[in-house]
């Protein structure tokens, strides 16, 4: 690193390269979040009906 404004002007600061890389860790964790979230929902809606399911036919027979 030299003394003159040239080379100073093209040393990017470490503080705003981690909160570039922060950023990016960030978003990408959010969509891992967002796509898991929808698994879990899909689960949860499927066993749901599942159980409805069995309980119509459970009912049927008791009946």
């Amino acid at each position: 690193m030299g003394n003159n404004k040239k080379d100073q002007a093209k040393h990017i600061p470490t503080k705003e390269v981690n909160n570039v890389e922060n950023k990016k860790q960030r978003a990408n964790r959010e969509e891992q979040q967002k796509t898991q979230g929808d698994k879990v929902v899909k689960w949860i809606f499927g066993a749901l009906v599942l159980l409805a399911i069995i309980y119509m036919v459970w009912s049927m027979f008791i009946v």
